[in-house]
C-alpha cells in the first residue's frame, strides 16, 4: 500500500518550470532518494509533500491517518528553548498516546460494561505505540543524544552552531517516527561515524523515506529507488546509486542512439527542402511538416553543462606545506598536539574527524588566521593558496552576483580573457542572474559561486573546507574529475566518503585528544587499516585475559556443599515453572481479547508482567552464581 500518491503534480516560479504534471507514488515501506541538479525544484517537492508550500495543480493524497515529518536544510527552532525541551516537542505524540493507553487500562478495570469498545481502542493504541517505539522512549532518546552528538540537554538553542542545531532537529523528528520522513540534506554537517549511524537507522526505519542528499555512499546503501527530477519531468529508477548510473547510463545510450537516427533523418529531410519551392507542391505539406518536427525533436530541450576547472600558476617548490610539532587548544581542552605533517608534490589529503575535534582550527592556522600555541606551519616561497571556506565568509549577501567577480565586465580564467555573462553560464548561472543578490542564492548556488572565483586564481594549493556540503551530484562529479586533474596540491575537509574514495592519496585523521595522525591511501583504506590496528591492538589482551583464567581453571575444585546442591535443583525447578508463567503473561499481553478475563484487566496483567520479569532475574542470577561455584 501507498503511503502517499501524487498525480499530475505542477508547480512554476513564473517562466521557470520546476514540476510539468509530475505524478508518482511511495509505497509504506520504501525509501526513495530524490536527485537533481540544483534549482530543479528537489527542496521544493518535499516542501509540497510536506505542506509547507503549495502547488499550481495535480493532487496529493495521503493514507488515512498517516503523519508527515520534514527536516529542512534550515530548520526552524525556538531559539530560547533548550535541547532536552526540543527533543521531547518531537515526542508528543507518543507521549499522548500512551496516556491514553493507560486511561484505557484504568477503565477497563473499573467499568468493564465498556470492555468491548475499550479493547478496540486499546489494540488501535498498541499498534501504534509499537510502531512509533513508544515502549522504549527513553532508551531512544538517550541512543539519539549519544550518536548524534548532541550538546547538554539544558543547553540553550540560541548558544548552538548551526550543524548542531541541525542535529537537534533530526533528533526530534527521528523520535517522532512519521509515516513518511522526508529529510533534505540529512548528512550535512554529520562526521563519518554519525552518518554511518544514520545511515544504519535509516535502513531499518518503520516507514517510508523520501529523502535528498549528495552522498553517493549514503544512497547506494539506504534507498531502494531513484527518482530523477530534470526539467521539470521525474524519472523513476529502481536501486540505489550504483544501479541508477548503469540505468542512467542505459537510458543516456539509448536516447544518443535515436537522435543519431532523427539527425540522419533530418540531413536526408535537409536536402530535400533544398531543392527550392518548384520540389515542393501542396501534395507534400506532410513531408515539409515532418521535417519541422524533427527539427524539434532532435534539438530537443538544452541541458547546460556545468565547467570546471582549477587554474595553476607558479609550479611548486621543494617545500609545499609542513606542520613542525604544532599544537592548539583553549583553556583546558588541546585540539591538536605536536602535529608534525608534510606535503609532497600531487598530495590530495583528505582531513577527516568528529564535528568540534578542530580541523577547521588546523586550516585557519595554515591559512595564518590563527597562530599555534607552539610549533610551527611553514608554507613554501612558491605556494600560492586558494581557500574555500565552508562558511562562505567570502560571500557579501547585499552583493549582485555579477559584482562578486569585482570591477568591470571581463574576467581572465587560465590566461583567456572571458566575459562575466558567458563564464557564469559555465557555472549554470543565468544572464538574467547576474542582477541576484548573493544573499537570494541557494546553498548549491553559493558553493557554485565560490568555486568559479577560486578558477581564476593562479594557486598551487587548494585549500578546500567542506566543499561537497549543497553540491548536487552532477557537480560532484565533476569536483572529482577536476581535483583529481589538478596538478597541484589539495587539502580538503569533509565528511564525504565517496569523495574522498575518488581523489583522496592521503588521509589525516583527528583521533581524538589532540592526537592527528597521517594515514596513505584513500578513505577506505584508512577504515581497513584502522579496523586491522584495533585488531591487532585487541589481541594481546585477548590473550592475557585467557593466560590469566588458565591458572584458575587448575585450582582445586571448592564445589557446593549438601545445601547448596539442594538449593540448585530447587531454583533450577523455580525458573522452569516462572518461565511457564512469564511465557502465558506474556501471551495475554499480545491478545487485548484477553483483558476482560483477568480481574483487574490489563493494569493487573502488566503488574504481573513487571513482577514476574524482576523475581526471574533474580532466580538467573542465582542459578549462574550457583552453577560458577559448583564448576569450580
Amino acid at each position: 500500500m501507498n503511503v502517499v500518491d501524487i498525480t499530475n503534480l505542477s508547480k512554476s516560479f513564473g517562466p521557470r518550470v520546476l514540476m510539468d504534471n509530475v505524478t508518482f507514488a511511495v509505497g509504506e515501506d520504501e525509501r526513495v532518494g530524490l536527485i537533481g541538479a540544483n534549482g530543479a525544484g528537489k527542496s521544493t517537492l518535499l516542501t509540497i509533500l510536506a505542506g509547507v508550500e503549495d502547488r499550481d495543480s495535480g493532487s496529493i493524497a495521503m493514507k488515512r491517518g498517516a503523519s508527515v515529518g520534514y527536516l529542512s536544510q534550515d530548520p526552524i527552532l525556538d531559539e530560547g528553548s533548550t535541547v532536552a525541551a526540543e527533543i521531547e516537542s518531537g515526542l508528543t505524540e507518543i507521549r499522548k498516546a500512551m496516556a491514553a493507553f493507560n486511561e484505557i487500562a484504568e477503565r477497563m478495570a473499573s467499568n468493564p460494561s465498556d470492555m468491548d469498545r475499550l479493547l478496540v481502542r486499546q489494540g488501535e493504541l498498541t499498534v501504534w505505540i509499537e510502531h512509533h517505539g513508544g515502549w522504549n522512549t527513553d532508551h531512544r532518546v538517550a541512543e539519539m543524544m549519544t550518536h548524534l552528538q548532541l550538546p547538554d540537554p539544558h543547553q540553550r538553542i540560541g548558544t548552538l552552531s548551526g550543524g548542531t542545531k541541525r542535529r537537534v532537529a533530526l533528533a526530534r523528528l527521528l523520535l517522532q517516527a512519521p509515516d513518511l520522513l522526508l529529510l533534505d540534506e540529512p548528512t550535512n554537517h554529520l562526521d563519518a561515524d554519525t552518518t554511518q549511524w544514520l545511515q544504519d537507522h535509516l535502513k531499518a526505519y518503520p516507514g517510508a523515506v523520501m529523502l535528498i542528499t549528495h552522498d553517493r555512499y549514503f544512497l547506494d546503501q539506504v534507498v531502494n529507488r531513484m527518482l530523477e527530477l530534470e526539467m521539470g519531468n521525474l524519472t523513476s529508477y529502481q536501486g540505489g546509486y550504483s544501479l541508477y548510473l548503469e540505468q542512467r547510463e542505459a537510458k543516456l545510450m539509448s536516447e544518443a542512439s535515436r537522435k543519431a537516427r532523427l539527425l540522419n533523418l533530418l540531413r536526408i529531410e535537409t536536402d530535400w527542402m533544398r531543392r527550392g519551392p518548384a520540389a515542393r507542391t501542396t501534395k507534400q505539406k506532410a513531408r515539409i511538416d515532418r521535417f519541422h518536427d524533427l527539427e524539434e525533436s532532435a534539438s530537443g530541450p538544452g541541458r547546460r553543462e556545468l565547467k570546471i576547472g582549477f587554474s595553476t600558476g607558479e609550479g611548486l617548490g621543494g617545500t609545499i606545506l609542513e606542520l613542525d610539532q604544532v599544537g592548539k587548544g583553549y583553556g583546558d581542552r588541546q585540539l591538536v598536539k605536536n602535529v608534525t605533517f608534510g606535503m609532497k608534490r600531487g598530495d590530495r589529503v583528505g582531513v577527516i574527524g568528529p564535528n568540534g575535534c578542530g580541523k577547521t582550527t588546523l586550516i585557519k592556522m595554515i591559512m595564518g588566521e590563527e597562530e599555534p600555541d607552539s610549533g610551527r606551519v611553514v608554507l613554501g616561497k612558491k605556494t600560492k593558496i586558494s581557500y574555500f571556506d565552508q562558511l562562505r565568509e567570502v560571500l557579501d549577501p547585499n552583493q549582485t552576483v555579477y559584482d562578486f567577480f569585482g570591477e568591470g565586465d571581463y574576467v581572465t580564467c587560465r590566461g583567456e580573457k572571458r566575459h562575466k555573462i558567458g563564464y557564469l553560464e559555465d557555472f549554470l548561472f543565468a544572464p538574467d542572474d547576474r542582477r541576484r543578490p548573493v544573499g537570494s542564492l541557494s546553498g548549491g548556488e553559493k558553493s557554485r559561486l565560490i568555486l568559479a572565483r577560486l578558477m581564476l586564481q593562479d594557486s598551487n594549493l587548494l585549500v578546500l573546507d567542506e566543499p561537497t556540503n549543497d553540491l548536487d551530484i552532477p557537480t560532484l562529479q565533476l569536483l572529482d574529475a577536476s581535483i583529481a586533474a589538478f596538478p597541484g596540491c589539495v587539502l580538503m575537509v569533509t565528511h564525504d566518503r565517496f569523495f574522498l574514495d575518488k581523489v583522496a592519496t592521503g588521509v589525516l585523521a583527528f583521533e581524538g585528544n589532540g592526537v592527528v595522525t597521517f594515514y596513505e591511501g584513500n578513505y577506505t583504506e584508512y577504515r581497513e587499516r584502522k579496523e586491522a590496528a584495533a585488531k591487532a591492538a585487541a589481541a594481546p589482551a585477548r590473550a592475557e585475559k585467557r593466560e590469566a583464567q588458565a591458572p584458575a581453571a587448575e585450582k582445586p575444585k571448592k564445589g557446593l556443599s549438601y545445601k547448596e546442591k539442594i538449593e540448585l535443583e530447587q531454583v533450577e525447578a523455580k525458573i522452569a515453572e516462572m518461565e511457564d508463567d512469564f511465557a502465558k503473561v506474556q501471551a495475554m499481553l499480545a491478545d487485548p481479547a484477553t483483558y476482560a478475563t483477568v480481574a483487574g484487566g490489563i493494569a493487573a496483567i502488566t503488574a504481573d508482567y513487571g513482577r514476574l520479569e524482576t523475581e526471574l532475574a533474580a532466580a538467573y542470577a542465582r542459578w549462574e552464581e550457583l552453577e560458577t561455584k559448583k564448576g569450580g
